[in-house]
C-alpha cells in the first residue's frame, strides 16, 4: 500500500513539473469599438490557470499568459467565441 501511495505522490509531482507558463497569440474577429477588449479580457479571465491577457483593438489581436496544467488554447479560444469574438491561433511558443 505505501509503494502505491508512494508511486501516486511521485506521478503527482512530475506532472506539474512539465507544467509551464505559455504565452499564446490569438486573431479575434469582430471587434468594432473600443469597450470590446474589455468584455475579451473578462471573458478570458475567468478561465481558470490564465495569468495575463493582454487585447489590441487596432491589430484585433489578444495575446493571453497562462498555466497550460489548467488551461489549453483551444478553451482560451473557445472563451473568446463564447463572448462573440472568434478568435483563432495566431503562435503559440
Amino acid at each position: 500500500m505505501r509503494f502505491l501511495i508512494a508511486a501516486l505522490a511521485s506521478l503527482l509531482v512530475s506532472a506539474a513539473a512539465f507544467a509551464a507558463e505559455r504565452t499564446a497569440a490569438f486573431a479575434v474577429e469582430n471587434m468594432t469599438c473600443s469597450t470590446c477588449p474589455l468584455t475579451i479580457k473578462v471573458a478570458v479571465k475567468k478561465i481558470g490557470g490564465v495569468k495575463d491577457v493582454q487585447v489590441n483593438y487596432e491589430r484585433k489581436t489578444a495575446t493571453v499568459v497562462y498555466d497550460d496544467a489548467r488551461t489549453t488554447t483551444e478553451a482560451i479560444a473557445a472563451a473568446m467565441n463564447d463572448a462573440g469574438f472568434p478568435a483563432t491561433l495566431a503562435s503559440k511558443p
